[in-house]
């Protein structure tokens, strides 16, 4: 038997980091794994750039990702596993595999992704498109 599809409501009680964001990439909220993990609070990240837990060096492929995204309603990486790094508060970086997945709402699409930490050392995929 097949494994059911994860939504973004099954990804957001897991057990795994979270982060959701709106259309425009502004952070929703995060559970509390994503706090533990990453060292930031919610009242640090919500309401703000998702941007703001990128490494600088991929904030452009990002919004060129959410870009695309908005234009065509499509994207390559949704649904797939991404090793990609992730900024922490205290200005470090962990590489982790995102699981992004979308959903349109009345509001507009909002985004998901659970950030599982990998081991150190693991490369990331940042140098590949996103979005």
């Amino acid at each position: 038997m097949a494994a059911p599809t994860p939504t973004l409501a099954s990804l957001q009680i897991s057990d795994a980091p979270f982060v959701l964001a709106d259309h425009k990439g502004v952070v929703l909220a995060i559970n509390p794994a994503f706090e533990q993990v990453y060292g930031w609070s919610e009242a640090e990240l919500v309401g703000t750039p998702l941007g703001r837990i990128l490494p600088e060096a991929f904030l452009m492929s990002h919004e060129l990702g959410f870009s695309r995204f908005r234009a065509s309603g499509t994207s390559s990486v949704l649904g797939h596993p991404l090793r990609l790094s992730t900024r922490c508060s205290d200005g470090s970086e962990i590489v982790s595999e995102h699981f992004i997945l979308a959903e349109q709402r009345e509001e507009g699409w909002v985004f998901g992704a659970t950030l599982t930490p990998l081991p150190e050392g693991t490369p990331s995929d940042q140098s590949s498109p996103h979005g």
